[in-house]
């Protein structure tokens, strides 16, 4: 299978998103870091090194023929699995407030849900192409991916990492919904599927909490809406310029997770409604690229695996930004491309990565896809 010319748009947003954030993770982390560590350059140095390791990844996936992803989906599914279980294992599995979701990695640490919500696109995408001739069959079609699902999901859950649930879940539906899912099977899906994650959500105390926080935070401002008042009053200052680059107050020890999964309020503080919307349309210009390749891919697994990975980086990005205007729960689901943390970043230009050379095989001049007939992709 010939290859074309990248999407050069997909590779500009990509690098000023990147650059965008680890200009903001430096702003609203240095002070942080000079308190916590002496070293105010403390977080902007280790974002810094997953940022080159995420070039690194991002760059190899670009040249990685999409469809080998296909032949080696067992694998990559098998070690999601194990990585998951290996995380739940006291002395393999670092705990933090109460949450056991990272591996350490020497003074580095790594979260095997980042991976998983890739490796579950993957999955999908190459299970619901096998299905298309048998897509008016639930028993068929659509049961045993979420069975696959299910597994991932709720090993993730006893983590627990609830947020991160729902977004694998979202993104690999969309992926489904896009592979011809009939609507009769599509309302199956949602009358039992909600009742499930409403049960599992309510199954710890703290995620109730959260939720009736979100609709009066200032009831207990001290404490359980402590950081969803912080985050407002860090963008409500911002106004339509903002107070200017590095001078924002709410990152001095005032806004909890500042520089992580908050770092939006940051931004809209020192940069305003403009630096704010203009963020927000760099995403915006990133999903319409990732549809326009994905929509243009030589084949259905092609675009199932584009639209997944398009659909997750949207989701993702409105969950936070959701969070941080208090329109949802506080979750730990962080800023793609903004928010500080190695994995994130890391899976994240690798998925790019991986758009990037389905986008090769769909930008062949027209001379070329003439000279050679149709396409044929192996392994497809």
């Amino acid at each position: 299978m010939r290859r074309g010319k990248p999407d050069f748009w997909l590779i500009l947003i990509a690098f000023i998103l990147m650059g965008f954030g680890l200009v903001m993770v430096f702003s609203a982390s240095y002070y942080k870091g000079l308190t916590d560590y002496g070293d105010s350059y403390y977080f902007f140095k280790r974002q810094l090194i997953w940022a080159a390791a995420g070039l690194f990844l991002f760059f190899v996936a670009a040249n990685i023929p999409y469809t080998i992803y296909r032949r080696f989906v067992g694998t990559i599914l098998l070690i999601s699995i194990l990585l998951l279980i290996a995380v739940l294992i006291p002395g393999v599995g670092v705990e933090v407030k109460g949450a056991r979701r990272w591996i350490e990695l020497g003074p580095m640490s790594f979260q095997p849900s980042e991976l998983v919500k890739l490796s579950a696109l993957i999955y999908t995408a190459s299970i619901m192409t096998k299905k298309q001739p048998v897509m008016d069959s639930f028993k068929r079609a659509v049961l045993p991916p979420l069975i696959v699902l299910g597994l991932l999901c709720s090993l993730i859950v006893i983590e627990p990492h609830y947020s991160t649930t729902i977004i694998i879940l979202s993104s690999c539906m969309v992926v489904i919904f896009c592979a011809g899912l009939r609507f009769r099977h599509f309302l199956l899906l949602l009358s039992t599927g909600i009742p499930v994650l409403m049960w599992v959500m309510i199954m710890e105390p703290y995620r109730i909490k959260r939720l009736t926080t979100l609709f009066n935070p200032w009831k207990n401002p001290t404490a359980d809406g402590y950081q969803i008042i912080q985050s407002l009053y860090a963008i409500g200052p911002g106004g339509l310029s903002g107070s200017g680059l590095g001078n924002s107050i709410q990152k001095m020890a005032y806004l909890p997770e500042a520089h992580t999964d908050f770092i939006f309020a940051i931004v809209a503080e020192e940069l305003g409604f403009i630096g704010g919307t203009l963020l927000i349309a760099l995403f915006i210009a990133l999903i319409l690229r990732g549809i326009r390749i994905s929509l243009r891919a030589p084949d259905q697994f092609g675009m199932l695996l584009g639209i997944g990975i398009t659909s997750l980086i949207g989701i993702e990005a409105l969950s936070n930004l959701g969070v941080v205007t208090a329109m949802l729960p506080v979750t730990g689901v962080p800023l793609p491309f903004i928010s500080y943390g190695g994995s994130s970043l890391m899976l994240s230009m690798a998925s790019l990565g991986i758009l990037l050379n389905i986008s090769r095989y769909t930008n062949i001049p027209a001379k070329q896809k003439k000279s050679r007939g149709p396409v044929s992709v192996s392994g497809s």
